[in-house]
């Protein structure tokens, strides 16, 4: 079978907590991120501090894909954040903003109830281009 898709293992990021990539690429030069949560690189736990501490991990999590890739966050061009609660989606957007500048990707923002890590109070997937 051939595929058009391929995985890179980004070996500064956690390891997946299943059977799933850290990254595909696309054939078509789009690069599809895993969600990230704010799991420590060494010890697969949620950091703790809050939703800022979190996100803060989360974009560095993030960087690393986009690194082992040959990426930067200027690739970036659409982000999903899943967040608990929605009332700290401020605290979200002001440590995002500390890496990001103009022109933005895209944005998704979405309450949920749960993620898929205990203690976990956000998530972002982000699609990249080559």
């Amino acid at each position: 079978m051939s595929y058009t898709r391929q995985a890179v293992w980004a070996p500064n990021a956690p390891k997946p907590n299943g059977k799933y990539s850290h990254v595909v690429k696309a054939k078509s030069g789009m690069v599809y991120l895993a969600g990230w949560m704010g799991d420590d690189p060494e010890t697969g736990k949620i950091v703790q501090g809050g939703i800022e501490a979190q996100t803060e991990r989360v974009i560095l999590n993030i960087k690393a894909c986009l690194e082992a890739c040959g990426l930067t966050f200027d690739n970036i061009v659409s982000r999903r954040i899943y967040i608990i609660p929605m009332q700290d989606y401020r605290k979200v957007l002001e440590v995002w903003d500390k890496y990001f500048e103009e022109p933005y990707p895209v944005s998704t923002l979405i309450g949920v109830t749960s993620l898929a890590k205990e203690d976990a109070l956000v998530e972002i997937e982000v699609v990249a281009e080559q």
